[in-house]
């Protein structure tokens, strides 16, 4: 996204405003502005909130450059902070500006930017500064660090100015330049005053005709010869321009005693030399928030600050819970760094590392506790301890010890007091808490132990003794006896404790099957699933079950034995009382039934041609004649009528008939009527089909049936 679409902004932060309104009190004291931080803004430009105590996710840290007053606007605060070259390898989105308690007192956005390191072929500072408007000015601290401070090129450029609009020409001397003032005085002795030519020419004249060359020497004027030696002991050259400036050159690499070690340019590495503590910071975030840390996480730390890289290393948390990691894992305490002081002594494989805390915590860690890590290899047991002090005592319970108040018992050992006869009748025995031996002195079992309880010899406080014997493998039995607190009270009789192991018989005898609601079998109990048994090892099971076996009670379920014809854990399967079924069907004369009367008026058939059909080829006939003759001839003379014979004359008159049935249909009168059904006297077959489970059963909850073994 474009930057000319973004808006950036400082503002102030709820913490601030709090600060300067109570700093613009009478009697209050102002905000002190320390330090200034740079983030990445978690890889988002963040909009800033009045309500944040730190920024988004910071990146770099430093105390600021110079805090002064804006010289065009007299209610507005410019704090600077200047990144030098060698830092680098991060973007920076936002700024924050800090006080020396280490609380956020404003924050801003700024444009997106990329600050290089060395290492990636670019160095250059960078500078960032945050204006700030307060109602007064006096409510903030205008401060300085002379020791850190850069001066940007508009700062140059400012001063310059100022010092062309002043006054200010310092006069020149022999250790300075500066302005001086000519004098043509041929015998004055002043140092601050600059010879003209005509004094010059004067002196030249004058040594040139009147002066006779003497050598010089340390207790008067004259002649001196110049060298450019820069080791030589002669008191009587005169060393050079060349000389001087060499003698110059290897001063300005020496230390000056008068700025302290300031002018050491590596400090870590001169620290490191001369085998000093290497006072890393007073004021750090160590870890940049107040998450859980791991000793782990807390070593990888102190090693990208350089710890290791010194005999003696320290620094200090700040005073900003938010901002300082707290370890969780050191097994005697947690330790919250904020405000505490951290040192390390040796190398990253042989290390000790130390922590004070300070006399407050955020309540995440130990105040007024001095931890201590050692890790000189894994063969070595590393590990943390932490050192009581008068602020920070150890209580009875870490030290295995018993409360000086005697209100309760914290030891987790009982010395035994070895095999004591047992107490009987009336007699007593020491005060207090006490653990003897059982071995044919008189107690409940042949072996085991007493425990004798005795209060003090004071009205209301008796005794107790608590008795068991140790079996190997199984359930102890334990025994309890008392007696009051008289001097002639007898003891009472031993009475045996009823456990899971060791249950009154009366209430339950070994050998009866006892329901179980579950798969897991209590100890000291089994499955009755027919399985054998060790008589000797559980004599009373064999008492109930001679046999050694128990019965399998999977599936079963139990019935009072009858009066005869039964043995005890005799089984009857499954069955059914004997009984029997009747059925029948009556036989009956249903009659003649009639149908109901119905009248399905006319139908009509469908219409269909059938075309021209041809009758039979038939009337073929012949007929009879009669055959006479005249006598005339051959000819049948009129109203002769004598016959001479019969004649049949040939077939004719064969022949067919076409006949053309046209399309037509029929309509067929169906008239009302109805239908007789006669049922006649009959019988029916009944069939009855099985039913039922699979066996005769009661409605009933599984249970698991399990008997105790003893």
């Amino acid at each position: 996204m474009s930057t000319t679409t973004r808006k950036f902004k400082t503002v102030i932060t709820d913490t601030g405003a709090k600060k300067l309104a109570q700093a613009a009190a009478p009697d209050g004291k102002p905000v002190r502005l320390t330090h200034m931080a740079v983030g990445d803004g978690g890889g988002a430009l963040p909009t800033p909130d009045s309500k944040q105590t730190r920024l988004v996710h910071e990146v770099w840290r430093h105390t600021v450059n110079r805090v002064i007053l804006d010289a065009t606007h007299q209610n507005r605060i410019i704090a600077e902070l200047v990144i030098p070259p060698e830092t680098g390898g991060f973007w920076i989105r936002e700024i924050g500006v800090f006080d020396e308690h280490g609380d956020l007192i404003a924050v801003g956005n700024t444009a997106e930017s990329y600050k290089p390191a060395v290492a990636e072929g670019s160095g250059r500072a960078q500078t960032f500064r945050t204006i700030l408007t307060v109602s007064s000015t006096a409510t903030v601290a205008l401060t300085v660090d002379n020791t850190m401070v850069m001066a940007t090129v508009d700062y140059v450029d400012n001063k310059l100015k100022e010092h062309e609009q002043s006054r200010r020409h310092p006069d020149a001397s022999l250790t300075a330049k500066g302005f001086v003032q000519l004098s043509s005085a041929t015998n004055s002795d002043s140092e601050t005053l600059a010879a003209t030519p005509k004094a010059v020419k004067v002196a030249y004249d004058l040594a040139n005709g009147k002066y006779t060359a003497q050598d010089a020497t340390t207790a008067r004027k004259g002649l001196v010869q110049l060298s450019s030696a820069t080791n030589s002991t002669s008191e009587t050259l005169a060393a050079t321009s060349n000389a001087v400036k060499a003698a110059y050159d290897n001063a300005e690499k020496r230390l000056q005693k008068a700025k302290n070690g300031e002018d050491i340019s590596d400090k870590d590495t001169f620290t490191k030399n001369i085998g000093a503590c290497r006072a890393y910071s007073a004021e750090l975030n160590i870890g940049g928030d107040s998450e859980a840390w791991t000793t782990a996480q807390l070593i990888f730390w102190l090693e990208s600050q350089g710890a290791f890289n010194h005999p003696y290393w320290m620094c200090k948390g700040s005073w900003a819970y938010a901002n300082n990691k707290v370890i969780t894992d050191t097994g005697c305490g947690s330790i919250c760094l904020a405000g505490a002081v951290v040192e390390v002594i040796g190398t990253r494989g042989a290390m000790t590392i130390r922590i004070t805390t300070p006399s407050t915590s955020s309540g995440e860690g130990i105040p007024n506790a001095q931890f201590t890590y050692i890790n000189h290899g894994d063969a070595y047991a590393p590990g943390w301890r932490r050192d009581y002090n008068s602020r920070n005592k150890p209580t009875a319970s870490e030290i295995g010890a018993l409360p000086s108040d005697g209100t309760a018992v914290s030891s987790v050992n009982l010395a035994s007091k070895g095999r004591l006869t047992a107490l009987t009748d009336n007699m007593q025995g020491a005060t207090g808490l006490e653990l003897y031996e059982a071995y044919n002195n008189g107690y409940p079992t042949t072996y085991g132990n007493i425990i004798h309880l005795k209060g003090m010899t004071a009205v209301g406080e008796g005794e107790l003794l608590i008795g068991w014997s140790g079996i190997s493998g199984a359930h102890a039995p334990a025994f309890i006896r008392s007696r009051r607190d008289t001097t002639d009270a007898n003891w009472s009789p031993w009475a045996q404790l009823y456990t899971s192991a060791h249950p009154p018989e009366e209430f339950y005898p070994v050998g009866a099957p006892i329901p179980w609601p579950s798969d897991t079998v209590p100890s000291g109990y089994a499955l009755i699933q027919g399985q054998t048994f060790d008589k000797s090892a559980y004599p009373k099971l064999a008492v109930a079950y001679p046999s050694g076996v128990i019965p399998d009670m999977r599936g079963w379920t139990i019935k009072g034995k009858p009066a005869s014809g039964r043995a005890v854990l005799s089984q009857e399967q499954d069955g059914i009382k004997s009984h029997t079924h009747s059925a029948s069907a009556s036989s009956t004369d249903l009659g003649t039934k009639t149908t109901s009367s119905f009248d399905y008026g006319t139908k009509t058939t469908s219409s269909f041609d059938y075309g021209t059909k041809t009758t039979n080829s038939a009337g073929a006939h012949s007929h009879n004649i009669p055959v006479g003759h005249t006598g005339a001839g051959n000819g049948v003379s009129a109203g002769y009528n004598a016959a001479l014979g019969t004649g049949t004359t040939s077939s004719a008159g064969g022949h067919a008939h076409n006949v053309y049935i046209g399309a037509h249909n029929h309509t067929i009168g169906i008239g009302a009527h109805a239908h007789s059904v006669i049922i006649g006297p009959h019988g029916h077959t009944i069939t009855v089909n099985a039913t039922g489970n699979a066996e005769n059963t009661v409605k009933n909850i599984a249970f698991n049936y399990i008997v105790r073994l003893a």
